[in-house]
């Protein structure tokens, strides 16, 4: 690997600011032109139910630009009016199914094995206890669709700084619907560990590493105070990344992070963030082999995919257009 080059562990997001303001295609370019060949997105549809010609145009996309889709969120909500997901949400239990039949079909065409389900904030009109229950029976829907096709589906916590409504607001509370839901027998749920909102939470990541290893299939890094490129803030990657080797992680590593004017970093500067630290050479030796719980399944192992435009909506969908980031 050269000085240059990303490492293969990383993927670029291109649903936070400012790539999201902008049609999807030209964000995929945008990554692919940053030097990156993985991307992750949220639901890159304007509905939940997206046309053949909607998924057929994405997955071309992918193609053309060489890039390759590792992750990617089920329908949402509106994020501009503050939603974080409907997974837990009564009255919306089919439209977050339907989103889920989708999400599975067209991740096992684009060769994506990672969908995210984002929980959903507290419901003035269900109690907690409702929309856990919700949460929980829409989880072991989306996990018996996706074990047929070799995908598996997470669970994030957001931290309550940013996110004061969401349903789960520690990352061990994500852990533990991921073990409630392994042991009613969907072995391929995980969480998706995203460093920004652990610390956010006024956690160390490194100490949730080491203690969730066995339920997290996802990480993502954005620095600290203001979810900025890896590198511009507080956080010790170098220490973070030690950490995940010392758990033997073999997944993939979201670079999520929101740039522009009034904020540090660029895709040139994650290019270099993602080539400076390599999972190789973070410690002067390559990676080690095993699973930190990876229930059999390794998400950099996919055939190519393929993509096409898009606008954020009422379904969460990632479309271009300023939406609430999370």
């Amino acid at each position: 690997m050269t000085t240059d080059s990303v490492d293969d562990r990383y993927a670029l997001n291109l649903s936070l600011p400012p790539l999201r303001d902008h049609a999807l295609v030209p964000r995929i370019d945008a990554a692919a032109a940053a030097g990156f060949s993985l991307v992750e997105t949220w639901w890159p549809f304007p509905t939940a139910h997206p046309t053949r010609q909607q998924t057929e145009d994405l997955r071309t996309a992918l193609t053309a630009a060489g890039t390759r889709l590792v992750c990617m969120n089920i329908a949402a909500g509106d994020f501009t009016a503050g939603e974080r997901g409907i997974l837990s949400d009564p009255d919306r239990r089919q439209l977050c199914r339907d989103s889920i039949v989708a999400a599975v079909e067209f991740a096992a065409e684009a060769g994506c094995r990672l969908l995210n389900l984002p929980y959903g904030n507290r419901l003035p009109d269900h109690s907690e206890s409702a929309q856990h229950r919700t949460a929980f029976d829409n989880l072991l829907f989306a996990a018996r669709c996706a074990r047929a096709r070799g995908i598996s589906v997470l669970v994030e916590a957001l931290n309550p700084t940013d996110n004061p409504l969401y349903l789960l607001p520690d990352v061990e509370d994500a852990v533990d619907v991921v073990r409630r839901a392994r042991q009613a027998g969907a072995l391929n749920t995980g969480i998706l560990l995203d460093v920004y909102h652990v610390a956010r939470r006024g956690q160390d990541p490194s100490q949730a590493i080491a203690r969730y290893a066995k339920e997290c299939l996802h990480v993502q890094f954005a620095d600290i105070p203001d979810r900025t490129c890896p590198g511009t803030g507080g956080l010790d990657f170098v220490r973070i990344i030690t950490a995940l080797r010392e758990v033997a992680y073999e997944g993939l590593i979201g670079l999520e992070f929101t740039f522009g004017p009034e904020f540090p970093g660029s895709p040139a500067d994650a290019r270099s963030f993602a080539s400076r630290h390599s999972f190789a050479n973070v410690s002067g030796e390559t990676a080690p082999s095993g699973c930190g719980g990876r229930a059999g399944l390794d998400p950099r192992v996919h055939p190519s995919g393929h993509h096409g435009p898009s606008r954020r909506t009422s379904s969460g969908h990632d479309a271009g257009g300023r939406n609430a980031g999370r």
